[in-house]
């Protein structure tokens, strides 16, 4: 009988097969890491989305949207802490006293008892899936990994704040007693009506991306301290993602961890990505509500 004897492949096969593997798995993955962000960015937008939606329906409630944040003894409830109920969060809404001014304190005595508290529960809307920093629960305070934050518990940093306007406060930093008189649609005690927004709202913010900076300790959306937690101005102009960390500008800047721009909620329920390179003059006419700019194509 005839044998006829197997060939394998050769070592040199096998080496080109391995290496056109490798090519086309680089190939592949900046395409898997696009559609990933693609998907991220489109859930980023959506989460605005029902920002305007629960503004809205806020609006159509009581006929004046919720004021940017309160001023308290302490730390302030923030406009999203108004929200609840049109976000599908009543239940969280419900444990929450409005009449305790210093609202650390009535979160602190909350969690300390076993209590339902509003903030130690995730909030998917508050959060973009593309900024690594959300997300993630964070004990405040002396014990926590930033001892030098405000104490008031267990919580989640937020990736939305709303906009007060052009101006930010006159000490340049971050103070507890915010903004009173934002020429924008949402500051310390603001009470801003759609009406009064004679820009358009087609042409004005509430609400925009400001990246959760690396220590959490900014941007706390139930109980903040106001300017830089639970909204800003846009007097230091759209910044791109790669700030230096936990700086006033990273804290005090609109950015988000989307190449190329950042998603901000207009008056009418727009959602708009804006790119960095927009001019500032533009800019600071999108975050006013009555100053008289025409705003062209942006």
């Amino acid at each position: 009988m005839n044998h006829r004897k197997s060939r394998g492949f050769t070592l040199i096969e096998l080496l080109v097969v391995i290496a056109v593997i490798a090519i086309l798995i680089a190939l592949l993955l900046p395409a898997v890491q696009q559609a990933r962000e693609a998907a991220r960015r489109s859930q980023c937008k959506n989460n605005l989305k029902q920002y305007g939606l629960a503004l809205h329906n806020y609006h159509s409630t009581h006929q004046v949207l919720p004021p940017g944040s309160l001023r308290g003894t302490g730390l302030a409830w923030g406009f999203v802490a108004h929200l609840l109920p049109f976000i599908d969060q009543a239940n969280v809404y419900d444990t929450i006293d409005f009449e305790h001014t210093d609202c650390a304190q009535y979160i602190i005595n909350q969690q300390t008892a076993g209590l339902p508290d509003p903030s130690s529960i995730l909030l998917p809307i508050v959060t973009c899936p593309s900024d690594p920093n959300s997300q993630i629960q964070l004990l405040s305070g002396p014990t926590g990994p930033t001892p030098n934050s405000y104490n008031t518990g267990r919580l989640y940093p937020s990736d939305y704040l709303g906009v007060s306007g052009s101006k930010e406060s006159s000490s340049g930093t971050c103070p507890f007693n915010g903004i009173l008189n934002g020429d924008g649609t949402l500051y310390t005690k603001s009470r801003t009506r759609f009406g009064d927004v004679t820009d358009g709202l087609s042409t004005t913010f509430l609400v925009g991306e400001r990246g959760i900076p690396s220590d959490w300790g900014w941007g706390w959306p139930i109980c903040g301290g106001t300017e830089c937690e639970q909204y800003i101005a846009t007097e230091r102009g759209l910044a791109p993602p790669d700030l230096p960390p936990d700086t006033n500008q990273s804290v005090l800047s609109f950015w988000s961890w989307h190449t190329g721009g950042t998603h901000f909620l207009m008056g009418d329920g727009a959602v708009r990505f804006l790119s960095t390179s927009l001019d500032y003059p533009t800019f600071l006419s999108l975050s006013t509500r009555s100053n008289g700019e025409v705003v062209g194509e942006f």
